[in-house]
C-alpha cells in the first residue's frame, strides 16, 4: 500500500476547506484534484476514475449528496461527505447504504488521515476481491485443458491417468513449457 499514490477528487467551493484538505494531504499517498463544483466533478468523472472523492457539502451548484449516491452506484470510488453537525445524522442514513462515510467538519488532520487510511484499505481489498474470481476463472480453464489432455493419453496411449500426469510434467519439464501449453499441444495433436 505504501507504493500505491490514491487519486482523490476533492469537490468544494470553500477555498479554505480545499486548502485544509491539500495541507493535510501534502507529502502523503494521496494526489489530490480539485472541483468547485459537482457539475465540473461530473465531467472530470467522464475521463478519468478516481480512487477516492471527498465532498465538502454543501456544494456551490449542488448539495453534493445525489452526486456522492451515483458515484457510490457506480461503485467506482470511496466517497467522503463532510457535512455540519445539524446535517450528519440525516446525510448518514440517507448515504451509509451505499458504502459512503461521513464526517463532521471541521475535523483533526488526524481523523482525516486515519479515515482516508481505512477507506484505502477497503478500496485495495476490494480490488482484489474483483481479481480472485479472474484468477479463479484462469485456473479453472487451465485444469480443464490439463484433464482434457490427460483423457486423450489416456485413450490414445493405453496409459493410466497417474501416467498421463507424469507424461505431461515430464514433457513440461523437458521442454521447459508450462503444463497447460503442453496440454494445449497434446489436445491440438489428437483433435485435428
Amino acid at each position: 500500500m505504501l507504493d500505491r499514490i490514491f487519486s482523490v477528487l476533492l469537490v468544494t467551493s470553500s477555498k479554505n476547506f480545499s486548502n485544509g484538505i491539500l495541507s493535510a494531504l501534502s507529502e502523503t499517498n494521496y494526489e489530490v484534484t480539485l472541483s468547485e463544483t459537482v457539475q465540473k466533478a461530473k465531467r472530470m468523472l467522464v475521463e478519468k476514475d478516481f480512487d477516492i472523492i471527498i465532498v465538502n457539502c454543501p456544494v456551490i451548484d449542488d448539495f453534493g449528496m445525489e452526486f456522492a449516491i451515483d458515484e457510490a452506484i457506480r461503485d467506482i470510488s470511496g466517497i467522503i461527505l463532510f457535512v455540519t453537525p445539524e446535517l450528519e445524522s440525516e446525510v448518514y442514513y440517507k448515504t451509509c447504504e451505499y458504502g459512503i462515510l461521513t464526517l463532521v467538519k471541521p475535523t483533526s488532520k488526524g481523523i482525516l488521515l486515519q479515515t482516508l487510511m481505512l477507506l484505502s484499505a477497503t478500496i485495495i481489498k476490494k480490488e482484489s476481491m474483483r481479481e480472485k474470481p479472474k484468477n479463479l476463472k484462469t485456473r479453472l480453464e487451465e485444469i480443464k485443458i490439463i484433464n482434457t489432455a490427460k483423457m486423450l493419453l489416456i485413450e490414445h496411449k493405453h496409459i493410466s491417468e497417474d501416467e498421463a500426469h507424469k507424461y505431461l510434467e515430464k514433457r513440461a519439464m523437458n521442454l521447459r513449457k508450462s503444463k497447460v501449453k503442453i496440454a494445449s499441444e497434446i489436445i491440438e495433436e489428437y483433435i485435428k
